[in-house]
């Protein structure tokens, strides 16, 4: 799809109903805090800390075995330090954007959708350190893992198909909704729906370009380190398809092929990170 394409559907999409939340106040001033050269964890602390949420997530991933770290943290700006600034501040981001994205009516969907980004996020940590993948920030990765699909949020607001196939495996009694078939039948893109929500949320571009093309196996003139970056987060789809023992077509059918080339690694080089990786799941 080209760069005018996109641009009719994005269109059509927001002339459907479908409105893109305005960017968070709190997200402005992280991001003021973050331009800051003379900011720290001291000036992040302050800002998270009258939040009851975003403290609370800082807290879950400091103890989160997928950083392996065995401090203890008594502090906001203590588990900011222990972090570091930049996947403290990508958890609080994804975390501002879970809020602004909550729907009461469509919880059980979000809850699936956010747990499954989750879950992908966490694979990213653990799949840059047993690949010693060099280039990728593991903020960027979590980010990726958290935000790659956060446009489903959008589409559940306006077809209740997305929610009632989202909330489906919330449940268990059903796997992960084919969502490409979704797209096809109510004439959008998640895809562009969630590079929409970055692109407005001043995300970086080369995340905004990942949101968006994510999916596609075959895109061209990507700049090197989206093209990476997807390739990391296919491999990362990967890991949870093994995990939960889901069907894997689109690796099988080539995003294995296409993520080694992306990354420089050759089969035996997949296989073994793969297995790392695993090993390092307790699998």
């Amino acid at each position: 799809m080209s760069d005018t394409d996109d641009e009719r559907l994005i269109q059509a999409i927001l002339s459907s109903g479908v409105k893109i939340p305005p960017m968070p106040a709190i997200l402005l001033r992280l991001n003021e805090v973050l331009r800051d050269e003379d900011a720290g964890p001291r000036e992040l602390a302050a800002l998270i800390s009258q939040d009851g949420a975003l403290s609370g997530a800082v807290f879950r991933l400091v103890g989160s075995p997928v950083f392996g770290l065995r401090q203890r943290v008594e502090t906001v700006e203590k588990a900011i330090t222990v972090l570091g600034m930049r996947n403290a501040s990508a958890l609080i981001r994804t975390e501002i954007l879970r809020g602004a994205l909550h729907d009461p009516e469509h919880a059980h969907a979000l809850e699936a959708l956010w747990g499954r980004s989750g879950a992908i996020a966490d694979l990213a940590m653990v799949a840059l350190k047993t690949g010693h993948i060099r280039g990728i920030a593991s903020d960027v990765a979590y980010t990726l893992g958290m935000f790659h699909d956060c446009g489903l949020a959008l589409l559940c607001k306006r077809y209740p198909a997305y929610a009632r196939a989202l909330a489906a495996t919330w449940t268990g009694n059903a796997p992960w909704p084919d969502i490409h078939a979704l797209d096809r039948e109510h004439h959008v893109h998640h895809a562009l729906m969630g590079q929409m929500v970055a692109r407005n949320w001043l995300l970086a571009d080369d995340m905004v370009l990942a949101i968006r093309h994510h999916h596609d196996l075959a895109a061209t003139g990507l700049p090197d380190q989206v093209a990476r970056l997807c390739a990391l987060f296919n491999f990362c789809c990967h890991l949870h398809h093994q995990l939960t023992g889901a069907d894997d077509p689109e690796w099988e059918d080539g995003w294995r092929e296409e993520s080694a080339r992306r990354l420089g690694f050759d089969d035996s080089e997949m296989s073994e990170w793969e297995l790392e990786a695993l090993a390092a799941l307790g699998h």
